[in-house]
Parts: structure tokens; sequence; C-alpha cells
């Protein structure tokens, strides 16, 4: 008899949304990310330190953040997990902006070690994130 894929991918991801994300936990990164993580998003990659590093400058800002799981598009398999995210950032004084990401995670000794986004729109060219990218 077969086992169901569980769902533990999943769940990595939605705590690390919960805690490093929304709480703008960057020291948490390295409980969740696999030391050679890689982003692949919108035709961009970055490497752990790159993405570690424009995170603790981030968080480090005004920006709140919003996550919405779009439950029933997550898709959990034996090496990692993909799902429909909405995330809005908000700075006072500025209307909040809802970004729609797909993504990918694979899984590596359970951190996440790949991932791959689309988002729309593109948060690499947006002013909140633009001024901290290399």
């Amino acid at each position: 008899m077969s086992n169901p894929i569980d769902n533990r991918y999943s769940l990595l991801l939605k705590e690390m949304f919960q805690r490093v994300v929304i709480q703008k936990q960057a020291k948490l990164q390295k409980k969740y990310y696999h030391p050679e993580f890689k982003l692949y998003a919108n035709g961009t990659v970055q490497e752990y330190k790159e993405y570690e590093k424009l995170h603790e400058d981030i968080y480090k800002t005004d920006i709140q953040y919003k996550v919405d799981i779009e439950k029933e598009t997550i898709i959990d398999g034996p090496n990692g997990s993909s799902m429909r995210v909405f995330i809005t950032t908000s700075k006072p004084g500025e209307a909040p902006k809802e970004i729609e990401v797909i993504l990918i995670a694979t899984f590596k000794d359970n951190l996440i070690y790949r991932l791959w986004e689309l988002t729309y729109p593109d948060w690499t060219k947006m002013n909140t994130f633009k001024d901290h990218l290399k």
C-alpha cells in the first residue's frame, strides 16, 4: 500500500511566511533556507547570500506584509510544494500593493533549496524592492 504524499513542505512554507515574512524576522532565514538556496524569479536568479541580505535590508524598513495562500492551489510532492500566493505589501502613506505569486519550491534536508516564482506585478521592478537589488 502506498503512502499518501504528506503536506510537510506546504506547512513549512506557510510557517516560513508567518515567521520570516509577516513577522519580518530575517534572522530566521537560516532555519528555512538551505545554504545552497537559489531563487529564480521573473527571469532573475539570486544566490542565498544575496537573497538573505535583500530581506535583511527590506525588513529594516517600515514595510508590512500580508500573505494569503490560495489553499485549493497547493500541490505537495515528494520533494516540494507549489502554490498560488497573494502577498500584499504596505508602507505608511502609500496604497497597499498586491503581488500574485505562482511558486514551486523544492527542498533539501527539509530546507527550501530551490524556489521558482512568477509574480504579477514583477516585484523585481517595484520601487519598494528595486532600490535594494544589486
